[in-house]
Order: C-alpha cells, then structure tokens, then sequence
C-alpha cells in the first residue's frame, strides 16, 4: 500500500497501528500473552536502536499495538555509523567496508517507517508462527499498518494520551501505570527505557514549538491530565471534550492520513477530502 509521508518538515510525528485480523469478528485465538507482548517490545526496541525513527512512546495491548513514532526528513547517520549498524543488525563479528554499496543500500533503509514496520512485523511473526505444536504459516498481521501523521503539538499531546490510556478503556486496570506493556506504566515505575522515553516525549515536544520552559514544565503539559485522568474515579472531572477523545474509541485516531488540533474543532485529512469535526459533534 502507497504510503504518505510528510516530505517537507524536518521533523514528522506518526501514530502508528498494527493490528492482528484474527480479532475482525472476535476471533480471538492469536491473542498475545505476557510472552508474546514482550517478545513483540524486544524487537521493536532492538530494532529502534538500529534505524533512524524513535519511539515517542506506546502500548501493546492483546490483539493490536499503538506507536508514537518520530521521523526525521532526512538522514543524520554517517556512513562510518551506518557500518556499526549494519554490524549490529547482521551479528557481524568484523565492521563492513562503509563505503561499500551493501553498507550505502543499508544506510537507505534506516531513515524509512515502511521499512521498519516490514521488519518488525516479519520477525515477530516468524517467531510467533514458531510457538504453536504444529508450525503456524503465513502472516499474523493486517495487511496494511496504519500511519497517521500528527501534525500539530495538540494533536501529538492527545493522541499520546490516548495510547497510554488503552488498557484503562478496555477496563483491564484502573490506572494505566499499572499495565506493563506500555510506556506511561515504564515512566512512573522508572526503568531504564521509561526515563529514554520521558526525554523524547520533552524532545518531541519542543520539536513541535514549546520552547521557554523547564524539561519538567514541558513533561507536565503531556503528563499533568495524564495523571488526573489515570487515577481511579477521577474520569468525572475531566470535561466533555476529553471523554470523547480519550476515554472513548475513536475512528479519528485510525483514519485518515493526518489530524491536526486547532482550537475549536479537529481537521482529519483523508485521501481525498477532510473532514472538520467541531465541538457540536463532541
């Protein structure tokens, strides 16, 4: 599938989906367990580690997974650095010659989400496929991941909000910091990838314009609801707009091509033609 991705800024936020199609009618025999969910977080992290995109923050739920994923326009990586990559990637015990076509060729691919979400999909499923008593074939996934540009601060802020807060919609915890499988629940328990994540997300943001504050002032315009909205019981003092964007299942956050905050109403882009919803419809 053709996909669209933003050529002109330097910087490019993605709300990714990828989903397993045994769940299209409530087939949920594939679902992952605690083993597959942290199977599935490995390589997506090693692999994080080897290409260009960085991961904002996520959630790795039974039958989908959500990623905030950042991509720079252009590549950054030298060839010298492609080369320890590329060693890394294959398990090389010698560095590569950086300035063969094989380590040019590589160097390609590190900066492209389609390829990274190709190689991710590929490697879980063929380690999946590998657990079941009689060999599983062919994929686990949709065809078609979902990328849907966030091309504002507002929209990045909610739409990261809305990833954390998955496994408290689905009722599954009262806070989300107690589900493990997702970034929030590895920023308040404070691991090693929670504090990497909580320097993005303030990365992140200040990519997006928030600029004169403290790294903590900048965290807490992301955190602050987050935190209120987490805690059992206090989903009655969010106000109207917030439920319906964060505690409800929303198509915006999975259609389109972008979506873009203004102040009064939401702009979601589709292939040909965008949709404007207002605070009416909320």
């Amino acid at each position: 599938m053709k996909r669209h991705f933003d050529l002109e800024s330097d910087v490019s936020f993605y709300h990714v989906v990828i989903k397993v199609p045994d769940n299209t009618f409530g087939n949920k025999a594939y679902a992952f367990n605690r083993e597959h969910k942290t199977k599935l977080r490995d390589i997506f992290f090693w692999l994080e580690s080897i290409y260009e995109v960085e991961c904002v923050n996520y959630c790795i739920m039974s039958t989908h997974a959500h990623f905030v994923i950042r991509r720079n326009r252009d590549s950054k990586l030298s060839l010298k650095q492609a080369a320890y990559r590329y060693k890394k990637y294959k398990s090389l015990k010698e560095l590569k010659d950086a300035r063969s076509c094989e380590i040019r060729k590589f160097k390609g691919r590190l900066n492209d989400l389609s390829d990274f979400m190709a190689n991710l999909q590929k490697r879980f499923t063929s380690w999946y496929n590998q657990q079941f008593d009689k060999r599983r074939r062919g994929q686990l996934f949709n065809h078609c991941y979902k990328a849907i540009q966030l091309k504002n601060t507002k929209a990045l802020i909610r739409c990261m909000q809305y990833v954390e807060l998955n496994p408290l919609r689905a009722q599954m915890v009262n806070n989300s910091a107690d589900y493990e499988y997702n970034s929030w629940s590895e920023i308040k328990r404070k691991t090693a990838r929670g504090m990497s994540i909580k320097r993005t997300v303030i990365n992140a943001l200040r990519a997006f314009g928030i600029a004169g504050k403290s790294n903590k002032k900048v965290f807490d315009t992301y955190a602050q609801e987050l935190l209120m909205i987490s805690k059992e019981g206090s989903k009655e003092i969010i106000n109207t707009h917030l439920k319906y964007l964060l505690m409800k299942q929303n198509s915006i956050w999975s259609s389109g091509r972008s979506i873009c905050f203004l102040d009064h109403e939401i702009i979601l882009e589709k292939e040909n033609s965008s949709q404007i919803i207002n605070e009416d419809f909320w």
